[in-house]
């Protein structure tokens, strides 16, 4: 049961995100605001009062000195004053396989930046199951949508590999990922995975391993053990 709610809300949350993306466009943070506050507070419902979280809308973000580059952090759980543990937060809502590479060797050099400082860092991955391709900005927010974009497995085995990789800096503590789609009315659900060319060993990886609630209960675990 609580999971299901923990479930509800966030998939609320990426819906008031995806909707502050349609309104303010993809550079405004203001689609960032309502899925980082989510994950904040869901995180420090679940740790003692000597623990405080931060992110938009929740006390504003962090900026730390990384071990090779400053980065200012999506969520932050933090013991007294020490910071414990990061978040990192990624919504892929358009030109996915365009950018897909870009997208996981930023994680890697992220990731890394976090970790050789001793802070502990998780990452959540949202992907859509349909994800619109859209032409170059033509002065308007994004451009003309071409096609629609399916997932396939070839998409997600780069982080398969990553979960399945020894504990070395460039990977994630915590690793997640959420596959979604969205109704008409711009509602965010959870996206049967049968109904994906994925194989039976992905699709339980997902299920289970990767999974939100896996995610929150693993990253609770990493913010104590960093304590």
């Amino acid at each position: 049961m609580e999971n299901k709610i923990i479930t509800t809300s966030f998939l609320k949350a990426i819906s008031a995100a995806f909707l502050a993306y349609n309104k303010f466009g993809a550079r405004s943070n203001k689609k960032l605001l309502p899925i980082h506050k989510w994950f904040a507070e869901i995180i420090e419902s679940k740790l003692t009062k000597d623990y405080s979280v931060r992110s938009l809308g929740k006390g504003g973000e962090v900026d730390l000195n990384g071990k090779y580059y400053p980065k200012t952090l999506d969520i932050t759980i933090l013991k007294g004053k020490k910071i414990i543990t990061t978040i990192s937060f990624k919504f892929v809502t358009s030109n996915y396989k365009q950018n897909s590479n870009n997208y996981f060797e930023n994680l890697l050099g992220e990731t890394a930046n976090i970790r050789r400082t001793g802070i502990g860092f998780a990452h959540f991955l949202v992907l859509r199951a349909r994800t619109p391709y859209y032409d170059k900005n033509k002065g308007n927010l994004r451009g003309k949508e071409k096609k629609l974009e399916i997932l396939h497995e070839s998409d997600l085995l780069k982080y398969i590999k990553l979960f399945k990789d020894l504990d070395f800096p460039h990977k994630p503590e915590v690793l997640g990922i959420a596959i979604i789609d969205f109704d008409r009315r711009g509602n965010a659900y959870l996206k049967n995975l049968d109904e994906l060319k994925l194989s039976n060993k992905t699709k339980n990886i997902l299920q289970n391993q990767l999974s939100l609630a896996e995610f929150i209960k693993k990253v609770v675990a990493l913010c104590k053990f960093k304590s």
